[in-house]
């Protein structure tokens, strides 16, 4: 019995003896990391890099969930565009996609927010804002239903107010366009 507490106790002396050496190696390095950090925290510049190049950068939550893009369409998209945009986009929790702003390869420029994936019409996007590679702008806000329920158009000199409304898919939508010179229905 005597020999095997004497054994527990050597083993015990063994284990902080081991402590001890691992203590005076990593004191020395710990000590030169925080004097060499502090020498790069006094700068105002430090931490700032002057410039960062990437071709994606995406934002996660706490959880792990894709939030925030910035970067080009990935190649393998499956969201259906009018033309391949490089821009910010923005994703719910889910990870669905709601809007952003964008560049296109056609030219234009456009921000857009959507509905989430499943609410109202088949198309998610809900309000928007674009200016065409011919510098016509557009604004657009649609319905639940489908199709716009308000446009605004500037093309050129001219600009028109357009107001719709949809009672269902099968009825024709009643549209009200205002115009600066005139107005029609």
């Amino acid at each position: 019995m005597r020999n095997l507490e004497v054994e527990a106790r050597v083993r015990k002396l063994e284990q902080r003896a081991g402590r001890w050496r691992w203590l005076l190696v990593a004191a020395p390095v710990l000590m030169m990391s925080i004097m060499l950090a502090g020498r790069g925290s006094a700068r105002p510049e430090a931490g700032i890099a002057a410039e960062i190049r990437t071709h994606r950068l995406i934002v996660l939550d706490h959880q792990g969930r894709k939030r925030v893009e910035i970067g080009e369409d990935a190649p393998d998209l499956d969201i259906k565009r009018n033309a391949r945009v490089a821009g910010l986009i923005i994703f719910d929790g889910n990870e669905q996609e709601r809007g952003g702003m964008v560049t296109a390869d056609d030219g234009s420029a456009t921000v857009a927010l959507d509905a989430p994936r499943g609410v109202g019409y088949r198309v998610s996007d809900r309000a928007g804002m674009k200016v065409g590679a011919d510098g016509s702008a557009f604004i657009g806000v649609l319905s639940n239903a489908g199709g716009f329920a308000a446009r605004l158009v500037a093309q050129g000199a001219e600009g028109q107010l357009e107001l719709n409304h949809v009672a269902s898919a099968e009825v024709a939508a009643s549209t009200r366009v205002i115009q600066v010179e005139a107005e029609s229905r």
